[in-house]
């Protein structure tokens, strides 16, 4: 088994008869809008044949503490491993990472009550459904500048294409306060992508914004709805139990080290 380095920040593993049966990435993310603490985050993703699991994950570690040290402030490494995989973890910890991070799935049943809670001053309330130009490539920057990705049109017009998709947006008179993506799948609905500007966090913007998601679920007649938070966002689980959704299954781990 070899691990050839293809790139800067890729690796391969090739068996004995030159067949690829594996790769791996580094990749560095700046996303100081969900991290303003440690706003670096270098990410490791690994897919490959139980073989040579511990060469790549050896190779791509190696890489990511390299990259770490050359940030001037302290950075965050994680892997995405998927719930479950015990092996890729016993490797990360042998390597020096611990578990305290991953993706959540928390669900609530959907109600429709009215709305309690009110609108923060001058505020209202606009769904939309990403139908207009200016309103998909804003709505892209965002998120790009948000996660430190660069997804692109086609990723963002297919979750535009969900069935039942809607942008639910809080305004003031002078900016978006925060904004909200929805759709449904079976009898369920799904909170998408939720985001909140700067200036407007702890004023109840989210809370309202997954408040009107519910009413927007139970009038489409679903009965239940669910929330996959990623839990080492500051205040995302508070947020999410808040708004009645309770604890579910793993879907993902993100075991980590914080290079300082």
């Amino acid at each position: 088994m070899t691990i050839k380095r293809i790139s800067d920040n890729k690796f391969i593993a090739v068996d004995s008869a030159g067949k690829r049966v594996g790769t791996g990435s580094v990749s560095r993310r700046f996303m100081p809008r969900i991290f303003p603490d440690c706003p670096v985050q270098i990410v490791i993703s690994v897919s490959c044949q139980p073989e040579c699991r511990d060469l790549l994950y050896g190779a791509a570690v190696t890489r990511a503490r390299m990259l770490a040290k050359l940030e001037e402030a302290p950075c965050r490494v994680y892997a995405e491993v998927d719930a479950g995989a015990k092996e890729e973890l016993d490797i990360l910890r042998a390597l020096g990472f611990t578990l305290r991070d991953g993706i959540t799935r928390m669900q609530r049943f959907v109600t429709d009550e009215r709305i309690t809670m009110r609108v923060p001053r001058d505020c209202t309330i606009v769904r939309d459904f990403l139908e207009r130009e200016d309103e998909m490539q804003s709505c892209l920057k965002r998120y790009n500048e948000c996660f430190g990705l660069k997804r692109d049109r086609a990723w963002l017009e297919g979750i535009a294409s969900q069935t039942d998709f809607a942008r639910i947006l809080m305004v003031s008179p002078e900016e978006m306060c925060g904004e909200l993506m929805v759709w449904s799948r079976g009898s369920s609905g799904v909170i998408g992508i939720i985001q909140t500007a700067r200036s407007w966090r702890q004023q109840g913007v989210a809370s309202y914004l997954l408040e009107d998601a519910r009413m927007y679920f139970a009038h489409l007649g679903l009965r239940q709805a669910f929330f996959d938070v990623w839990t080492a966002s500051p205040g995302c689980l508070a947020l999410a139990r808040k708004c009645g959704y309770k604890n579910g299954e793993a879907l993902m781990l993100y075991p980590e080290f914080i290079q300082k």
